[in-house]
């Protein structure tokens, strides 16, 4: 686990780490599509890569989506299927967006926000796949639908982070390493 100011990882990292990858493994196996939009879900289980991007950074939002994809993927007998590398290309491309976001804009911005821009584009990221494989050249029209989806469902992520990272005591990465000087 690679944390910001490249410290070695406490026991308490480590275990926030499993607990939310626990979490997002258990919520994305969960996680119903939504029947008015075909071939999407509301994505609960990136609380869990809001509230690892906000306590460790990138690298590990980015493992903890890996451990997911592949935990779900063998879970459901699908690892090797276009639905665990849409759900790869969507989550490593919102969490990459949101990191340049984060690192441009600071606290300026709030995880709401942040958010919103994550989920817009980890569905851009996944209709660039469909389109890199010849799977989505009819659905062009379908494009606009899932920015908005995703936005929306973005921002409601980030508010449910917010919320648990205040109850949980941890409100980000900077208060965790001020805390632990």
């Amino acid at each position: 686990m690679l944390l910001r100011n490249r410290r070695q990882p406490t026991t308490q990292d480590m275990l926030r780490f499993a607990i939310l990858g626990a979490v997002a493994i258990v919520i994305n196996y969960f996680d119903p599509p939504l029947p008015f939009l075909p071939g999407a879900k509301l994505g609960l289980s990136q609380v869990s890569t809001m509230i690892c991007l906000e306590l460790f950074g990138p690298a590990t939002a980015i493992a903890l989506v890996l451990l997911r994809v592949f935990s779900t993927g063998i879970l459901k007998g699908n690892l090797m299927s276009i639905t665990s590398l849409l759900s790869l290309a969507g989550s490593v491309g919102a969490v990459l967006a949101m990191a340049v976001l984060r690192r441009i804009a600071g606290r300026r911005l709030g995880l709401p926000t942040i958010s919103a821009v994550g989920g817009t584009c980890n569905n851009v990221s996944q209709y660039l796949l469909l389109l890199i494989t010849n799977t989505a050249g009819t659905l062009w029209y379908y494009l606009p639908i899932l920015v908005v989806a995703g936005g929306a469902a973005g921002f409601l992520i980030g508010g449910v982070s917010i919320a648990v990272l205040g109850r949980l005591g941890l409100d980000s990465r900077d208060d965790m390493n001020a805390r632990r000087r």
